[in-house]
């Protein structure tokens, strides 16, 4: 049954303008230059603007293409829906590169002003609903499918459906400044959007816990925790009320199993994954491992092919050897070496690096004697038993101990 959205307004709501002139201008106040913000999103992902012929899973990328028409336009002169499409755009194809950009503010907030007439925050918001389906599976390494055999074996879960949240929760909020029948309509038809996002996300995780596939769920626990995560935040940025559906619905969903009517909400799925994700792992956990990666922002090669993005931690063991083997005999090599021993030190609860490195030595035997940093780190007697572990020793404990978690989890409510 369509779920009725409440005709929720600010007391000091806009009446929209509808004339040509008020058409998106200027007179909104905007953010990073275009210019600038290219750059940025050439300099984290340079492969997007090369000269060569782009694989078809980028060619025929909406956002791709965006940019490649203003790449290289002198302060291009975009009206503001354009704006919007090229921070939208920046932001989505950049978010899973060591560099992201920092637009995050603008495309779930400040771009979506009181000013704007209603049909260019409609456009905008027809524009967020399109994005839903913008498949990005060729510039990141976060994403996983539900498991074989099942229904949902063909279905996508990632990272970028959690930037989808906060710019759906952005246009959501904003077309709740209006009274209009047609931005009452769109802000339901956003909320049916978000809601079958959501059931997927559940029943992926539930097709994966069925299996019995330990890695996988962890996997999916942490895009589960990161995505709900970003679905709050943007619903308080919003200060989306208590009453609302939106909320009512699917605020807390990691934090808290039970509706308002102490039903379990998603079979408890969603709170499963959430509780999944911080619990301890072999002595770390998903939350630990799946941090920001700060020290892998300074090696420059790490950028140089969408084969190279950071995967989910902590299993980087074929990254490593992707790493080892598309960077070669360089110094590149070297640096990228250096900057994961590096990190690992300030982060001594975390593993994914040391399987990284695992996974480059696997390739290239002979670095293991060449870095004096590593033989510091080897004194450790609890590095060491992990350095010294398999590929296939590490991640059958990993995933034995998910299972165990998942038995048990569900009996804390």
């Amino acid at each position: 049954m369509k779920t009725k959205i409440p005709e929720l307004i600010h007391e000091d709501r806009c009446l929209f303008p509808k004339r040509k002139s008020d058409y998106p201008g200027r007179s909104v106040p905007r953010g990073i230059s275009p210019e600038l913000l290219i750059s940025q999103v050439k300099n984290t992902a340079p492969y997007l603007f090369a000269e060569a012929p782009l694989p078809n899973d980028l060619q025929n990328l909406e956002p791709v293409a965006f940019l490649r028409t203003w790449h290289g336009r002198a302060e291009p002169d975009l009206n503001h829906i354009e704006y919007f499409k090229l921070c939208l755009s920046s932001h989505f194809l950049s978010c899973a590169t060591p560099v992201p950009t920092d637009v995050d503010l603008q495309i779930r907030s400040k771009l979506w002003h009181e000013k704007l007439p209603l049909e260019t925050t409609l456009e905008m918001a027809d524009l967020v609903i399109r994005s839903r389906d913008w498949d990005f599976c060729g510039i990141s390494k976060r994403f996983l499918r539900g498991a074989l055999s099942t229904p949902e074996s063909g279905s996508l879960l990632s990272g970028h459906q959690g930037e989808w949240f906060t710019i759906a929760t952005g246009a959501y909020g904003a077309l709740g400044r209006s009274l209009d029948p047609a931005a009452i309509s769109k802000r339901e038809e956003l909320f049916t959007q978000i809601e079958e996002v959501i059931k997927n996300h559940s029943a992926i995780f539930g097709s994966l816990w069925s299996a019995q596939d330990g890695i996988e769920c962890l996997k999916a626990s942490a895009l589960i925790a990161h995505n709900m995560g970003d679905l709050d935040r943007v619903m308080d940025l919003w200060e989306i009320s208590s009453v609302d559906p939106l909320r009512l619905q699917f605020y807390k969903l990691t934090a808290n199993p039970l509706d308002t009517h102490r039903k379990l909400r998603y079979r408890g799925r969603l709170w499963v994954a959430g509780e999944l994700y911080k619990a301890e792992i072999a002595g770390s956990s998903m939350a630990f491992e799946n941090h920001r990666h700060f020290a892998l922002r300074k090696p420059r090669a790490l950028r140089r092919s969408p084969n190279l993005l950071v995967p989910l931690g902590p299993f980087f063991d074929r990254w490593g050897k992707t790493v080892a083997t598309e960077l070669g005999e360089t110094e590149d090599l070297q640096e990228t070496l250096e900057a994961l021993i590096h990190g690992w030190s300030r982060l001594p609860k975390t593993v994914g690096y040391g399987r990284a490195l695992c996974g480059i030595f696997e390739t290239r035997a002979e670095l293991r004697d060449q870095i004096p940093e590593l033989k510091d780190l080897l004194k450790n007697k609890k590095i060491r038993k992990l350095m010294e572990a398999s590929q296939e020793s590490f991640e059958a404990l990993w995933n034995a101990e998910a299972l165990h978690q998942m038995e048990e989890i569900p009996g804390r409510l």
